[in-house]
């Protein structure tokens, strides 16, 4: 490939890069990157994790995986030596950041070849040739983990391949950060919050201000690290007095912390109905129970479902119900 070409191609993969940015939802971006990827470049599969912890293992939670089984990424921790080789690996590309390196750049072939890593978890994946590629952000800290991968035995990775992603890494980060941004923009029936993006352990890489200054005020961020258990995901809970709800997006975790008392959000009368909804009851007992109409309850359920920015029973119900434990 000319040279001409090689950077025709990739302007035109970043360029791409960032329009997907700001079309795309974040749960959704890392996984229509690679796909544009896979287009242009001809990867099969590849990894992307996005967190600041580098002393512990990797793990599902943490990662978005392109085209790879559900397990992969903890595959490796029950065999020692292949455990120990990963992070052997990983300790080499720390000491390269912002390099991309082929697997054969690290370990001669033969080695390879005859290692645990490849014969039994690589090999099992069909991953016979892989470009890494580690970034850490110097003030955040906020470390990026980036893998191409090819299926094909005979189709290695070239040269101009290796130049290809060291070019496109630093736009793909940044590309996530204009996406995750963007995400802070809230929809117009959302619940008044504060916004960020965490990784697993509570780590923030991008956060607005006042959400920040919110949690300070709480005692609730030490070391730019939110002191709230946000490694399950996808789950609503109070903490001091304050209402967060957290979304898990293949290893980032969105947070967002109620601005406004619940009290004056919904009313007395929602209130009440969300006390009888989280226990339980149908639209009818509900009515019941506080002497309105069926429809009238359910007329307010849709309100409720609205301001919440919540799309189904269950979720107000969970909601509620994280409201009469608090």
């Amino acid at each position: 490939m000319s040279n001409i070409n090689f950077l025709s191609k990739t302007n035109q993969v970043v360029s791409e890069l960032f329009e997907l940015a700001y079309r795309v939802p974040i749960g959704e971006f890392k996984q229509h990157c690679f796909e544009l990827i896979a287009r242009h470049l001809g990867i099969d599969s590849g990894v992307w994790i996005t967190r600041t912890e580098q002393q512990v293992r990797f793990y599902e939670e943490d990662s978005f995986t392109f085209n790879l089984p559900d397990g992969f990424m903890e595959d490796y921790h029950h065999l020692s030596t292949v455990s120990q080789q990963v992070q052997q690996v990983f300790g080499v590309m720390l000491g390269n950041l912002d390099k991309t390196c082929d697997i054969l750049d690290i370990v001669p072939k033969q080695e390879w070849l005859g290692s645990d890593m490849y014969k039994l978890y690589c090999q099992k994946y069909d991953l016979h040739h892989s470009l890494m590629t580690i970034s850490v952000n110097p003030q955040s800290q906020v470390m990026n983990i980036i893998t191409f991968a090819r299926h094909d035995a005979e189709h290695s990775f070239s040269e101009h391949d290796k130049l290809c992603k060291e070019f496109l890494v630093p736009n793909m980060i940044e590309a996530l950060r204009i996406n995750i941004l963007s995400a802070f923009i809230p929809l117009p029936n959302a619940m008044l919050a504060h916004r960020a993006v965490l990784d697993g352990y509570g780590n923030i890489i991008e956060a607005e201000e006042p959400f920040i200054a919110v949690l300070e005020q709480a005692n609730l961020i030490i070391n730019n690290k939110v002191q709230i258990d946000v490694s399950h995901g996808d789950e609503s809970f109070s903490v001091s007095s304050l209402q967060f709800r957290v979304t898990n997006y293949s290893g980032l975790r969105f947070v967002e912390v109620q601005t406004t008392p619940l009290e004056e959000l919904l009313g007395q009368r929602k209130l009440e109905i969300g006390h009888w909804l989280a226990k339980g009851k149908s639209n009818k007992e509900i009515g019941n129970h506080l002497g309105i109409s069926e429809a009238t309850v359910k007329n307010h359920l849709k309100q409720i479902f609205r301001i919440l920015d919540v799309s189904s029973r269950q979720q107000a119900i969970s909601y509620f119900h994280q409201q009469l434990k608090s």
